[in-house]
């Protein structure tokens, strides 16, 4: 049974992850003209787009860690999912097996690729490209998981 607690819970935590991803779409729509990504077209990005290419990297680090530490156990706490104690990748796999996940591993790839591009290396400028041309693929990847989980909520939870 939702509580009303789990219910503002879930709720909030809708919300928090929408405004992420639309940050994080918006973002990806304004600077996706430049991937893949090349050394020359990298020094030649303005203030506003370089600061466009700190906005997606941020929100999609946001979005992805408000899914995978709220998001997740909320929604099964809603479906009376016994997790108490369950390591992450037990939660992924539950939630895999829920169909909530298409696949845990490609869940643990996104944490990897934000870890990966948060991190800056203005001395290496080779594996700061090659690393952010990993984010449109997953941009898309998680966009997709996010509309499925908030899609449904809103049926399944009628939130």
């Amino acid at each position: 049974m939702l509580t009303e607690e789990l219910r503002d819970k879930l709720t909030e935590t809708l919300a928090i992850c929408d405004l992420h991803y639309q940050r994080m779409s918006f973002a990806y729509q304004s600077i996706e003209q430049y991937w893949p990504l090349t050394e020359i077209n990298l020094s030649r990005l303005s203030p506003i787009e370089l600061a466009l290419f700190d906005q997606l990297i941020y929100r999609f680090s946001k979005l992805q860690d408000s899914m995978g530490s709220s998001l997740f156990k909320q929604l099964l706490e809603a479906l009376e999912e016994d997790i108490s104690g369950l390591p992450f990748i037990d939660i992924l796999y539950k939630m895999e097996k829920l169909d909530l996940l298409d696949n845990a591993k490609d869940w643990i790839i996104l944490r990897q690729t934000r870890n990966t591009v948060s991190h800056e290396y203005p001395f290496y400028k080779e594996i700061q490209i090659e690393e952010l041309n990993l984010l449109p693929e997953e941009v898309v990847k998680l966009s997709a998981i996010w509309m499925r989980l908030k899609e449904y909520s809103i049926n399944r939870l009628a939130l």
